[in-house]
């Protein structure tokens, strides 16, 4: 693995425990985990439609590859490095959006996971209801998903501007 992408995966690491910990927080001190959005079916529900949205605008997204592709190997003005660096940009968002598609996708198992944990009697004898795990993990991936959400329109919309500049530029130069 290269060294960009061990530094980006270790920050997303420490930003996901960062979250957390902060909902752990809120989850002890506040009522917030009493909020209807945060029960499992609810959830559930959620990640489920935001698994259909990301999903959508992934398709939709792959449609205008080809015609971006198209365009950066006809640009007269880029030279190699230029389009290779965009052909780069271009499968790196990509990657970038399926994997906040895995994110909503394993955010579904694990609520799913904790729900049923919820539900099963502490074998063990353990004294864990205090640290309020079940809750804590429905927020946290609550705010995960949302922030994955926003990063796959925001990817979106970066190609969407890259292929209006490509057009800008093909009508410019004719």
């Amino acid at each position: 693995m290269k060294t960009k992408q061990i530094k980006r995966r270790l920050l997303l690491v420490l930003f996901v425990s960062a979250i957390g910990i902060i909902s752990n927080y809120l989850v002890r001190t506040t009522t917030v985990s009493s909020f209807s959005i945060f029960e499992t079916v609810n959830l559930f529900t959620y990640f489920g439609v935001l698994i259909g949205f990301a999903l959508t605008i992934y398709t939709f997204g792959l449609s205008m590859v080809s015609d971006i592709k198209s365009k950066i190997d006809t640009h007269k003005k880029l030279t190699p490095d230029q389009k290779k660096q965009m052909y780069s940009s271009l499968v790196s968002g990509f990657g970038e959006i399926k994997g906040d598609i895995w994110l909503i996708f394993y955010s579904i198992l694990i609520v799913i996971g904790f729900a049923i944990a919820k539900e099963i009697p502490n074998p063990f004898g353990w004294q864990v209801e205090g640290f309020k795990l079940p809750e804590t993990a429905n927020l946290t991936l609550f705010v995960t998903t949302t922030i994955a959400m926003w990063d796959i329109m925001q990817t979106l919309f970066n190609l969407s501007e890259i292929n209006l500049e490509l057009n800008k530029d093909e009508k410019a130069s004719r």
